[in-house]
């Protein structure tokens, strides 16, 4: 009897060594790609918990307002605190009345809390106070006056009933700026003013805020009302 040949079946789970290295090849790119998207997304990952966190912040910020029965208001787009009607100057005026350091007495304990608790604590950099004008008068005469009308406002912010660490803390945080006539209102009335500016960190800043020297509070430089 003859013997068939047996021709061999190619077996169907045997790849070629090009097959191999370009499925390698194709795997090596997939982890890059996933590793490369990874890192991109990072930066915007972060900047959306930062985001989330301001927002939180403003949130929080809203309600102490409201339980506190503070007459201000809060600009969430511009990172700002209005003081309203009752922290305006008159016309060449940087003087504040009673009732206007009433609320600023009230106003000081606020911050100190709102940066306190979390996300301020992280994420609170510095409170900027800001003077305004109107357009009457010349540039460098409303930014002395500018600066001035913010001067009041510290100084009022500080006769809060506060302890010293307290104090310090507030000292810590406060940035006087004179804006002049960088923001005018509709009216003349509403330009003389002073606002708070948030300053928040950025996602990559990490920068502890340098310390102010160890100095004694001391009294206001100007009068006041």
């Amino acid at each position: 009897m003859t013997g068939k040949r047996v021709e061999p079946v190619d077996s169907p789970f045997w790849i070629s060594y090009a097959d191999l290295m370009t499925a390698l090849v194709m795997l090596l790119l997939l982890v890059m790609s996933i590793s490369m998207l990874a890192v991109t997304s990072q930066p915007v990952l972060e900047r959306k918990q930062r985001d989330a966190a301001v927002d939180i912040f403003f949130e929080q910020l809203q309600q102490q307002i409201q339980s506190r029965a503070l007459d201000i208001s809060v600009n969430r787009a511009m990172h700002t605190i209005g003081l309203g009607e009752k922290v305006r100057f008159s016309h060449d005026s940087y003087l504040l009345s009673t009732e206007a350091k009433r609320q600023l007495q009230a106003v000081a304990p606020l911050l100190l809390a709102m940066h306190a608790a979390e996300p301020g604590r992280s994420w609170l950099k510095r409170i900027h106070i800001e003077g305004y004008t109107d357009e009457t008068g010349t540039y460098l005469y409303n930014v002395h006056l500018s600066l001035r009308r913010a001067q009041s406002v510290v100084c009022a912010l500080f006769e809060a009933d506060m302890t010293s660490a307290d104090q310090r803390r507030l000292q810590q945080l406060l940035m006087i700026d004179g804006a002049t006539t960088t923001s005018i209102k509709a009216r003349k009335e509403e330009s003389r003013r002073v606002e708070i500016r948030l300053e928040f960190r950025s996602i990559d800043d990490h920068e502890p805020i340098q310390s102010v020297p160890d100095m004694p509070l001391g009294r206001c430089s100007i009068q006041t009302e």
